[in-house]
């Protein structure tokens, strides 16, 4: 049902957007595009994807690299054709499980590279609202600031003797309601464990953080590209909290892969400066258009397991 919900809202949404805008106009422009343009889109894409295979390297340095790449086309192929990031994010957890013999550390992997993820991407949404020249909603600072302080808190929190103790309380409460369940007990307890171990590797969270700032870098210049390209009068420094928002607005679990969701984050931050929904709507089919692309990649990598495991058998 709450698929069905999903796939209803993102639907709804893209209606009242072409109802709205000049979608033949957007569309004209898209098919219009330059093939040099295009390719550049795709590198800073696949820089993207570099930086994410890196950020992932100095988590699991035990884990081949060519893992990571197959891990990342695998969540963006599943985050698209179904609904919400869970799918696209288990696939992770599976492929790192399997060269770690441990789902707990790449539970725990995956779990910090999204907090981290999303800690630098609202660190680049404050810096262009602290820089920005138009005048924004303070409430919308204040949200940032709260989420990064309240995301630094969950993630150092299990250094602190007392939450460390109480969640390995509540990961043992699985075995005490019934012997059956003393594997899901383990499992917790395991993972609260190995996130703690991480936790005392400053070092190694604080290069991951790094690298997520390089992603950004990366995702932002996909931004600029577009608005250079089409000629849609937005500054960089406009970009970087528009980007932050749409980024974490499109991962709330209320749409099939953040479509009509990004797109009309989009048309009405635009608007809030001034700049016609068309050019946002535009935006917006480029950025599907690179994560179509990234799902493409993965369904061939789905593909061509597939074949080499039924050779295999």
């Amino acid at each position: 049902m709450k698929r069905v919900i999903r796939i209803l809202i993102s639907a709804v949404l893209i209606v009242i957007l072409c109802y709205n805008i000049d979608f033949r106009f957007v569309l004209d422009e898209i098919m219009s595009m330059r093939p040099w343009f295009l390719a550049c889109v795709i590198l800073l894409a696949a820089a993207g994807v570099a930086c994410a295979v890196y950020k992932w390297r100095i988590l699991l340095p035990q884990v081949p690299i060519v893992p990571f790449f197959k891990a990342f086309l695998y969540g963006c192929f599943f985050t698209l054709v179904l609904p919400g990031q869970v799918f696209g994010e288990a696939a992770k957890i599976v492929i790192f499980g399997k060269y770690t013999d441990r789902y707990d550390r790449s539970i725990s992997t995956v779990v910090i590279d999204k907090i981290t993820g999303v800690i630098t991407l609202l660190i680049t949404g404050l810096t262009g609202l602290l820089f920005a020249k138009a005048e924004l909603p303070g409430a919308l600072t204040a949200i940032m600031i709260v989420c990064v302080i309240a995301l630094l808190a969950i993630l150092f929190s299990l250094r602190i003797k007392g939450v460390h103790r109480m969640a390995l309380m509540l990961a043992s409460l699985p075995k005490k309601i019934s012997p059956k369940l003393s594997k899901v007990s383990d499992s917790a307890g395991s993972l609260v464990e190995t996130w703690r171990e991480y936790l005392y590797k400053p070092i190694l969270i604080a290069k991951s953080i790094a690298i997520g700032m390089v992603f950004n870098v990366a995702l932002l210049s996909q931004f600029i590209i577009v608005c250079w390209h089409y000629e849609i009068p937005v500054g960089v420094i406009d970009l970087c909290w528009i980007m932050a928002v749409v980024n974490v607005v499109q991962t709330l679990p209320i749409s099939l892969a953040g479509i009509g969701v990004r797109d009309a984050s989009l048309v009405s931050m635009f608007a809030y400066i001034g700049i016609p929904a068309e050019s946002a709507m535009i935006l917006a089919v480029v950025l599907l258009l690179v994560i179509i692309f990234r799902a493409i990649a993965g369904a061939v990598c789905i593909l061509y397991d597939m074949v080499k495991a039924k050779d295999k058998a």
